[in-house]
């Protein structure tokens, strides 16, 4: 089924009574269980705020994100350690499910979803941020940076650091509504640079017609 057809199918909440909010909220909550369980068997119907799913947020040690279609995980360049500085690109990479990179020092790959949509990396404390006070536009690259949470990037303007989980897989900036993109036509390489682009709902890369690289799951830490 499209999502599209799965997303019509679904109640327009902002039109339930209170009964049926309560009828609709448990079903919302399975999905969420099922979603941490199961990568690469994403499916969720409607949008999800990261400050939501509060079973992906208290799993115990970080969950690695991993892209559907490579099967490699969401990193941070280089080798840094807790010692990352702010603007430090973010790319795909072998996943290092043992807890350890390649130096055999601790994996910066381990990331947990923090109440306001934040994503935040387990070993920095940094979060995931946009290039740019706000960054908005395609090709913007993906970068660790100074967790926002406040909601500003600085006075009066509003944080690019928020983030959505939306049906089949896809992780949606709150502000641009742009997604997580790999860089590259369905691009499945270690060190790929990550960025912010246009949604590809459909699940294919417009014009060249193959699988999208913008969708992703989830794994918790061993």
């Amino acid at each position: 089924m499209s999502l599209s057809a799965r997303t019509k199918a679904l109640p327009n909440k902002t039109n339930l009574t209170l009964k049926e909010k309560k009828l609709v909220k448990p079903k919302f909550k399975k999905r969420t269980a099922i979603a941490v369980g199961f990568v690469g068997s994403v499916l969720w119907g409607t949008t999800c705020i990261l400050e939501n799913q509060n079973a992906i947020a208290q799993v115990a040690g970080g969950m690695f994100i991993v892209n559907e279609l490579s099967k490699k995980c969401l990193d941070v360049a280089g080798n840094t350690g807790s010692g990352v500085v702010n603007g430090t690109q973010l790319v795909l990479n072998e996943c290092e499910i043992s807890g350890f990179n390649s130096s055999g020092g601790i994996t910066d790959q381990k990331w947990e979803f923090i109440r306001g949509g934040f994503i935040k990396n387990k070993l920095s404390n940094k979060c995931i941020d946009v290039v740019g006070k706000p960054g908005t536009t395609n090709f913007l690259l993906l970068q660790l940076n100074e967790c926002e949470t406040s909601g500003f990037s600085s006075p009066g303007v509003a944080t690019d650091q928020r983030w959505e989980y939306i049906g089949a897989g896809f992780i949606r900036n709150g502000l641009s509504n742009r997604c997580i993109d790999v860089g590259g036509d369905a691009a499945t390489a270690n060190n790929k640079i990550l960025q912010l682009y246009d949604c590809e709902l459909s699940g294919f890369s417009p014009g060249s017609g193959k699988p999208s690289d913008q969708r992703w799951g989830w794994q918790p830490s061993p």
